[in-house]
Parts: C-alpha cells; structure tokens; sequence
C-alpha cells in the first residue's frame, strides 16, 4: 500500500475515533443536562441511574376551568384535557383520562380518594383530606407535583400500579401524611412490585417528598431504577418500617435523605442489586437499613457519608455500631441522639 495513502487512512480512522468519543461524550452530557431541566434538578447522578427516565409529557389539545364536582369528574375521563381547578371543595376522583393534565389552586380539596388509573398524566397542587392517593395505572407515564395529601387511618398511599409492569413515575415537591394510622397496614407510601427480579414498576422519582405517619411510613418493592433525593421519613418509633426496600430493586440511588423513627426490621428482607446511598441520616435504629440492614442478595451497594443516630431510650443503644455489610463505601457512623430532636424538614415538600 502506498506510505501516503496509508498514513491518510490512519488519520482519518484517529479522526473518526476522536469523534465518537466526543459524540459519546456529548450524548451523556446532554442525557445529564435533560434530567436537570425536567420537573426537578436531580444533580449529578451516577452511572447506575444516568438512565432514569421522567414521565413523558401530555399532549394537550384543550383547555378549561373546573368550578364544580360534576365538572372535575367529567374532566378526569377527558383525554387531551388541561383543567384549571379553582378553589373549592370536592369529593372522590378517578382521573382515567389519557394525555391530561390538572393545575390546582391551593385552595382546592378533595376529600376522599385520589387515583390515577390513566397514563400521560401532570398533576400540580391541591389538597386531598381522609384520602389515599392510589397509582393504578397500567402504563405510567405519570407526574405529580406539589400534593398535600392527609390520610385518616385505615387507608394506604398506594402506588403500586396494575398487575403490568408501569413505567415512569414521579412524584415530587409534595407532601403525604398518615394521621391515626395502623401500624399493620398503614402507610404514607407502599410500592408493592413483585417477587425477585419480576419487575412491576420501572423508573420511580421521588424528589423533595415529606413522609409524614403516625404508622408505617413506606416501602419500595421490585422496581428498577429507583432515585430517592433531598426528602424526610418520619414515622412512628414502634411501627416496623422508616424506610425499606425489599425483595428486589435494582439500580436504586439514595442522596440526601433523613429517616426517622421506625424502631425495628427497617430494610427486612432487602435486596439491592446495584445502589449508591449518600448523605443518609438515620434515627433512632442501630440496625439501620443503610448499615447491617443491607445483605440478603444484595450486590455492588457503595454507601458513603451516612450517619445513624440511638437514643438512650433505646434498647439498641448499647449495641455496636452499624458496619457496612456487604456493602462498599465509607462506614456509617454511630452517635448519640435525645430521641427528641431532629432536623426541621419545613423546608421539604408540598409547599402549602
């Protein structure tokens, strides 16, 4: 082969080379910048999630205002509808439309229950009382955004979604609370998949949530790509579980996250396969779930900058500290808490 020609072909194959790895590179980056101009900036997140994906956008082809509960009920099965809800009081909605989305004004309630069961769905806003909120969609796609929700005992905050797999929800800036509640079925959230790697739900987002129960706060179960970020669990110091991902998630990352309560079995059964956990405050549990919790078929976990705090109070308190397990990382450390004290979490969630 001709010296010339030769040297030509190995320049141009350098080229070509140098430009898909800047095409690689800005493919990433531009996947990164996409997550950061959706609902919410979830930060540089790491390689595990880099693929999260948000609830697609409805289409909307009309536009009305709700003033009334026949009103909202006819709009909640109107595919292509976006509803402007004034202020007022309503009772049990069903929103079964497709491609629909529902703007709130704070003073907007609805008391009773809240279901999605359609998909292509944007909520923003309002007040539900005596609740729950229920995903039952079988498809997903579905965003909710600034809810303040107030549960009354014996009823559960369930998002687990049909029989089907779902795909892409998000829920974030928001607020669920259990008042009077049981602890053996009562939850602010309870996500309840399938055994193993069955997945039902994949692409769940909670960001800047506030969990708030007087019972079992909440469970995540057989989803896959899992981001938790900047939110607060509290939950009764009796119940079981503060926080607890179990049978099963895959790709799960954690950042910023404060827990507090649940005295026992938080993280039972857990099995992460892949996680990355940072910046997770824990009180009240020695045997906390970002600790000794985490075994049971758990894989590649990295666990770095956590904290656990024990109150006196607490039988545990004397036991020793918290060790990573099977897990990776940087040990979590263990310190004295009053078992009263605890971080003001104002500042997280729904924002009315």
């Amino acid at each position: 082969m001709n010296e010339k020609r030769l040297i030509a072909i190995i320049i141009i194959s350098l080229i070509l080379t140098a430009c898909s790895n800047d095409d690689n590179d800005k493919n990433k980056n531009e996947a990164q910048e996409n997550l950061r101009n959706s609902a919410y900036d979830l930060g540089t997140l790491p390689d595990i999630v880099a693929d999260i994906e948000w609830p697609l956008k409805p289409e909307i082809t009309k536009q009305i205002e709700v003033t009334n509960n026949t009103e909202f009920q006819n709009a909640a099965s109107i595919n292509g509808i976006s509803a402007k809800v004034l202020a007022g009081t309503y009772n049990d909605i069903n929103i079964t439309c497709n491609d629909c989305e529902f703007i709130l004004e704070d003073a907007a309630e609805i008391k009773g229950r809240l279901s999605f069961t359609g998909t292509r769905i944007h909520w923003v806003g309002g007040l539900v009382t005596t609740g729950p909120i229920v995903m039952d969609s079988e498809h997903g796609d579905i965003l909710i955004d600034n809810l303040h929700a107030i549960t009354n005992g014996g009823k559960l905050n369930n998002f687990s979604g049909a029989a089907t797999e779902w795909n892409r929800v998000a829920l974030i800036n928001s607020t669920l609370e259990v008042q009077n509640g049981n602890n053996d079925g009562d939850w602010a959230l309870f996500v309840q998949g399938k055994n193993g790697t069955d997945f039902r739900g994949k692409n769940f987002i909670l960001a800047n949530v506030r969990l708030e129960s007087d019972a079992q706060n909440n469970r995540f179960q057989s989803i896959k790509n899992l981001v938790i970020v900047d939110s607060y669990f509290n939950s009764n110091n009796t119940s079981k579980n503060g926080l607890r991902m179990h049978r099963g998630c895959e790709d799960v990352y954690m950042r910023d996250v404060i827990i507090v309560g649940a005295n026992t079995n938080s993280g039972e059964e857990t099995q992460v396969i892949n996680g990355v956990f940072e910046r997770i405050t824990r009180y009240n549990d020695v045997n906390n779930h970002f600790s000794i919790g985490i075994g049971f078929n758990t894989v590649n976990v990295t666990i770095n900058d956590s904290q656990c705090y024990t109150s006196a109070s607490n039988s545990n308190a004397i036991g020793k500290p918290p060790v990573l397990g099977v897990a990776t990382g940087v040990n979590p450390g263990l310190k004295t808490w009053d078992g009263i004290v605890v971080p003001n979490s104002s500042n997280v969630g729904a924002d009315h």
